[in-house]
């Protein structure tokens, strides 16, 4: 039996797209999925889901085979010319030797024959993840030093696959270093980018500094005396 406490607390950080035609069976998986997802996306259609996942990137899809016009085989086939990363789970209502074949080819973390239970959802979802920690060094992945790594395109910082959670201030400062890796950045620079809707003392900033190596480690952002702060450089340290 599956800890869905568990399955929840894991589920927080992960954003999904489900498309299902049937009008009640979206209703009532939707009502259910939203309860575990970080973000959850619907839709009715592949057309329409294909937009979705172009403008937020979900990390796990979960796909009706049978949709009007183009068919969920159809979206997967589109989604992973470009992108090995996402997790697709393809729910069907019929077995087919064809299919399966497809599946493979398409990479697919699992398919599910209708009617789908919250315990398949549960087993499905728990290997998407398992699967996405695994893949996430390859793709998306910034090692921070001392067992610390920030996924990019997840948004969480882990230590040996746990979440460490993050207030959006403390996110927005690692992202911003992230994304000047060989920079020091000032204070003036750290309050332009991330209060530029008010005036931050240096004080409240080196608090904010201070909550991230006490999450993670003293050397993540090192001092530069006089300047400000460098983001942690695995190739030097």
């Amino acid at each position: 039996m599956l800890d869905h406490k568990e399955f929840a607390q894991k589920m927080r950080s992960y954003t999904v797209l489900y498309v299902e035609d049937d009008v009640e069976v979206r209703q009532y998986m939707t009502e259910f999925l939203k309860h575990y997802c970080k973000v959850l996306y619907t839709s009715d259609n592949a057309e329409n889901a294909l937009a979705l996942y172009k403008a937020h990137q979900p990390d796990i899809l979960l796909l009706d085979i049978n949709l009007p016009g183009m068919s969920g085989i159809d979206l997967a086939v589109l989604i992973r010319k470009t992108d090995p990363f996402t997790r697709i789970v393809m729910s069907t209502a019929y077995t087919d030797k064809e299919f399966m074949l497809k599946a493979v080819e398409l990479g697919l973390t699992r398919y599910l024959v209708k009617p789908v239970t919250s315990e398949d959802i549960f087993k499905a979802f728990h290997k998407c993840m398992d699967e996405l920690i695994e893949l996430a060094p390859k793709y998306s992945e910034v090692d921070l030093g001392e067992g610390f790594v920030y996924n990019k395109r997840l948004k969480i910082l882990l230590r040996e696959g746990v979440v460490i959670e993050l207030r959006k201030k403390e996110m927005d400062i690692l992202e911003f270093f992230i994304e000047h890796p060989d920079e020091v950045l000032s204070y003036s620079m750290l309050e332009m980018n991330i209060w530029s809707d008010k005036v931050m003392t240096s004080d409240a900033i080196r608090s904010q500094i201070k909550n991230l190596r006490r999450k993670s480690h003293p050397e993540i952002l090192k001092n530069v005396s006089g300047v400000g702060y460098r983001l942690y450089d695995v190739r030097t340290s």
